[in-house]
């Protein structure tokens, strides 16, 4: 009797440990599938940004007042936008001056955007393209120096071009080659 009791109390241990294992295993994944979601709207880099605030603000502004059910989820969406732009920012080719000025732009539009929305959650978009049209002029201009837009997560796939960035390495260095 007493060995049975000792080879049940092991399996026991053993079944709940392994039930332990499989919950943890499963907590786990879901911690690590939550770390990897990005939003739908999340541009890729900060061209996809700038150009993502630009349409934003002037598709909200034009359909200002119309109705439309779904005026405050664009308009957080915008909101979601605007705050990216300093991780945007930093994970581009930006020095740390020009990743201030884009930081400084983006604040001053989210600044603009908090204005737009009431207390009681009523929206004023009328005029809101040109309230930030400073501020996105500077993010425009930062765009060029800001390296090529790459997208965060990269799949192999084929860009139609050499796969050198536009480069021949075998002709690109200057070699001293004497022609006979």
């Amino acid at each position: 009797m007493k060995l049975f009791f000792t080879l049940f109390a092991g399996l026991f241990l053993l079944g709940s440990h392994s039930g332990c294992s499989d919950w943890q295993a499963d907590a786990h994944t879901d911690d690590h599938h939550l770390e990897h979601f990005v939003p739908h709207h999340k541009p890729a880099n900060f061209a996809e940004g700038v150009e993502a605030i630009e349409h934003r603000c002037d598709h909200l502004a034009a359909h200002a007042g119309h109705g439309h059910d779904d005026e405050a989820d664009e308009f957080q969406e915008l909101l979601d936008v605007v705050n990216w732009m300093p991780e945007l920012a930093a994970d581009s080719d930006l020095d740390e001056a020009k990743w201030n000025q884009a930081v400084s732009a983006a604040n001053a539009i989210a600044e603009q955007l908090a204005t737009r929305k009431s207390a009681d959650g009523s929206l004023d978009l009328s005029d809101l393209s040109q309230a930030i049209a400073t501020e996105l002029k500077t993010l425009q201009t930062l765009i060029p120096e800001a390296g090529k837009p790459e997208t965060a997560i990269h799949h192999d796939h084929d860009h139609g071009h050499d796969g050198h960035h536009g480069h021949d390495h075998d002709h690109d260095h200057d070699h001293d080659h004497e022609q006979h």
